[in-house]
């Protein structure tokens, strides 16, 4: 919540700075992009035996044991932008203020080790080595963009925004539900998911080039941009009242990424 309180205020001094530039030469912007970013997940889980009540035996009554593993992936991400900018002044600096929509194919996968007293981790009480997955679908974006440079065809900018993601959060399990231990034949397993809905801050730095002829005259922006995005963490608390055990687990993220964007201008010419 600080990280989107500070991305916050510095939205809003960006918007201040650019208050007396409103009146001058504005326009709207649209377009399409791509990016490709390498994103790393940590999946984290406890499982708490500390209730007076639970059906845990000896060892491993009133212990908690905590499990963490950690998956990369390349995620590939295609979609649309659309814009508003205006002048800052009249050496070429500029702020816009965009909006996209992206469609994500990146999902980081790993396995648990597994954290107890029997051989396999698969008792009651103990953390199960359980697979896991995060899904990542689809994403909406709010970026403020500060340009600069005395060439109007090519600039250099920096970038901040946050990104509301979609996504789907799965694990696999198999161990023992019953105070009495289990063979392998005698063990549940499933597969759990639940949404969840991260949101990321993102800065970065970015480089502009504008070209086109006759009516289309420097009103074509090719954008490259890498940029670094830090998830807000999303916990849950898995209770089994009837074992008289809580799980408490975590997802956080982090990545660092390029895009590629192709947008039309639509205001008047410079």
């Amino acid at each position: 919540m600080r990280k989107l309180r500070a991305a916050g205020l510095g939205a809003a001094s960006l918007l201040f700075l650019a208050g007396t530039s409103l009146a001058q030469e504005r326009g709207f912007y649209a377009g399409y992009t791509a990016s490709a970013e390498l994103f790393d997940a940590t999946f984290s889980k406890s499982v708490d035996n500390t209730d007076p009540d639970t059906l845990v035996p000896e060892p491993r009554r009133g212990m908690v044991f905590s499990d963490r593993d950690s998956a990369d992936t390349v995620d590939l991400a295609v979609g649309f932008v659309g814009g508003y900018r205006a002048p800052l002044g009249d050496g070429g600096a500029y702020l816009s203020t965009e909006v996209d929509v992206m469609f994500h194919s990146g999902e980081p996968d790993g396995r648990l080790v597994g954290v107890g007293t029997s051989p396999e981790r698969n008792q009651l009480g103990e953390s199960w080595p359980d697979a896991w997955s995060l899904d990542k679908r689809r994403s909406y974006g709010l970026t403020l963009r500060l340009g600069f440079g005395e060439s109007q065809d090519m600039n250099i900018y920096m970038l901040g925004g946050v990104r509301l993601f979609k996504a789907r959060f799965s694990t696999t399990f198999e161990g023992c539900m019953t105070a009495e231990p289990c063979s392998p034949s005698e063990f549940v397993s499933g597969t759990d998911g639940r949404d969840v809905d991260p949101i990321a801050t993102t800065w970065g730095l970015g480089l502009e080039k504008r070209f086109g002829s006759g009516e289309y005259a420097r009103r074509i922006a090719l954008r490259f941009e890498a940029a670094y995005n830090q998830y807000g963490d999303e916990s849950w608390v898995a209770d089994f009242p009837e074992v008289g055990v809580t799980v408490p687990s975590m997802v956080e993220a982090e990545g660092i990424g390029v895009t590629v964007s192709m947008v039309r201008l639509f205001g008047a010419a410079d």
